[in-house]
């Protein structure tokens, strides 16, 4: 019986010794297949990383990463939409491309064509505040078909110049209310019914011309301005506010009661826009009404001659821009000695006065932060579109590009519709500001560069002035002008052969630099061998010094022998004479 006990227990501890060595065997199983899993995601996005790309999303769809180093590029031909419109239309005057890039006209059938975006469906949506919102629907070639998709006889007043894409809906402004439509991506024919979602943006004002923007995140930006400036302006009629357009009230939102301040003091004209950070970016126009400051110059209308329109970062909420007590000097040495450089704070002389200073008002960051960009006067800057580095080439004017769209390194940095007005040969042109890739800063050292202007200065009444910006999946740049009721396209002339030009450069340079570096190693051989000679020469030096100081040593040793055994001699002679004299002392004792 204790046998058979023994033998149960022997077994019942084998099961329990097995079953405990399996289980680990099984937990260990599952976590080298979820290490093998992650190694295997991290590979992929590492590889991805190489090639300048992201992956995203449970697919691992490869996209270009834009800002790397050396960005994935989209350069085989058959990717790019090289074919040219059955139909060319004439550009109503004669316009200059940036070299290296052209030009088209893809609609004129758009009257008054401000505001553009992109739908997800690459369809062009343009805003034209005579009749309401148009959809351009066009094919690789650039043919296109216009349709009017929301009518103004669907809202209370016309049109203004916002229009935002969130949710499969289309959100259009007027001067006082923001109009939520239903939207499809890529939809081609007139929308149902639209739902008034905000109000009292500018009761009092028919003519403004607010924009609206909605984040990544759903929420909304809408400003409000003033026409002109007058002693009873103040901060809270030029501000930004932000609404939560995922949670709409049933009533809709009150501009006066409901919403986030994000900016006062900013007279916002023109379309805003977000950076990559999805930041707020905008334009705050020079005052139109004369200004003059006895101080500055009695002779002079400062608003004409040297007052900066300013590009400004909206990104801490509730921060003041300065308007209307401050202004900003672009230039004013010509009209003034004290002029105090471009970005310069001054106050506007209808606030001055003498309880306060003004001007040291407008110093403290607190109550007016300064632009990011000082614009030049009289551009009338209407539109800040940040460049997302869709379809992105590289190349230059030797190479050409590497596909159509616009270069990588122009990725997160803005271009600007400067509108001009009529008269004035200012403006009516599209340019692109430098911006450092470190921290992101605005290089105001460097002169924007001009994409798209007219070929010759114009200051009659029909010149091209760009209003809208947008950029399609190509890469390719789409600018409205509002007084000639046109839709241009800009392109970068592509080359098949410009990854391969680029990269047989990219190669000889570094086997020049190979080349320059074994040139370096064996200079630098050459003289580790000129060192090592000069060492050997020493160490014969040395070794002859060495010499010639044993051979003095013996010669000092041999000197010294010398003297000792002179010394030893005179020791025994003087032993000697003391003998003899002691020898001769005996004698005479004895005698």
């Amino acid at each position: 019986m204790s046998r058979l006990f023994l033998y149960l227990l022997v077994i019942a501890t084998l099961c329990i010794s097995l079953a405990f060595a399996k289980k680990p065997k099984n937990a260990e199983s599952v976590l080298s297949e979820e290490n093998i899993a992650a190694t295997e995601e991290e590979k992929i996005a590492n590889n991805a990383l190489k090639i300048g790309a992201l992956r995203v999303g449970a697919d691992n769809v490869l996209l270009p990463d834009a800002s790397a180093e050396h960005p994935l590029i989209i350069s085989n031909p058959e990717d790019q939409p090289l074919c040219k419109p059955d139909v060319e239309i004439k550009p109503s005057r004669s316009i200059k491309v940036m070299e290296g890039y052209e030009v088209l006209v893809l609609t004129n059938a758009i009257t008054n064509p401000r505001k553009m975006m992109i739908d997800p469906a690459n369809h062009v949506l343009v805003v034209s505040p005579e009749n309401g919102v148009y959809s351009i629907r066009m094919d690789k070639c650039g043919n296109s078909n216009v349709q009017l998709i929301v009518s103004n006889a669907q809202m209370d007043q016309p049109a203004a110049q916002g229009i935002a894409l969130f949710d499969h809906h289309l959100f259009v402004s007027t001067a006082n209310s923001v109009y939520k439509f239903p939207y499809s991506d890529g939809q081609h024919s007139p929308t149902g019914n639209g739902v008034k979602i905000l109000t009292n943006i500018n009761p009092d004002n028919d003519d403004a011309m607010p924009d609206v923007v909605i984040d990544p995140f759903g929420y909304a930006f809408v400003p409000r301005s003033v026409a002109d400036i007058n002693d009873n302006v103040d901060p809270s009629q030029a501000i930004i506010k932000k609404f939560n357009f995922k949670l709409i009230p049933e009533s809709g939102f009150d501009y006066n009661t409901h919403g986030e301040v994000q900016a006062y003091g900013t007279n916002t004209h023109g379309s805003m826009g977000f950076d990559a950070q999805a930041r707020l970016w905008g334009i705050n126009s020079a005052p139109h009404s004369e200004i003059r400051r006895s101080d500055i110059s009695a002779d002079h209308d400062l608003a004409a001659t040297g007052l900066a329109e300013e590009l400004n970062l909206y990104e801490n909420p509730g921060a003041n821009y300065g308007f209307p007590y401050c202004m900003t000097e672009f230039d004013l040495k010509d009209v003034s000695a004290s002029s105090k450089g471009l970005g310069a704070q001054w106050a506007h002389p209808a606030f001055m006065n003498d309880s306060v200073s003004l001007d040291d008002y407008c110093q403290v960051e607190s109550y007016n932060i300064r632009p990011s960009v000082p614009l030049t006067p009289n551009s009338i800057a209407t539109s800040v579109h940040f460049y997302m580095g869709e379809f992105c080439s590289v190349g230059d004017l030797t190479t050409q590009g590497s596909s159509v769209g616009l270069p990588c390194n122009w990725t997160d940095t803005p271009i600007l519709a400067n509108h001009g007005t009529t008269g004035n040969s200012a403006g009516h042109n599209v340019v692109r500001l430098h911006f450092d890739d470190l921290g992101h800063k605005p290089r105001w050292d460097k002169e924007p560069e001009v994409i798209l202007e007219e070929a010759e200065p114009c200051d009659e009444e029909d010149c091209i002035s760009p209003f809208g910006l947008t950029v399609d999946k190509y890469g390719r740049l789409f600018v409205s002008s509002d007084s000639t009721n046109e839709v241009f396209m800009v392109s970068r002339i592509y080359n098949q052969d410009a990854v391969k030009m680029l990269t047989d450069r990219a190669n000889a340079e570094d086997d020049k630099d190979d080349d320059d570096d074994k040139d370096d190693k064996d200079d630098k051989d050459d003289k580790d061998d000129d060192d090592d000679k000069d060492d050997k020469d020493d160490k014969d030096d040395k070794d002859d010094k060495d010499d010639k100081d044993d051979k003095d040593d013996k010669d000092d040793k041999d000197d010294k022998d010398d003297k000792d055994d002179k010394d030893d001699k005179d020791d025994k002679d003087d032993k000697d004479d003391k003998d003899d004299k002691d020898d001769k002392d005996d004698d005479e004792d004895e005698d």
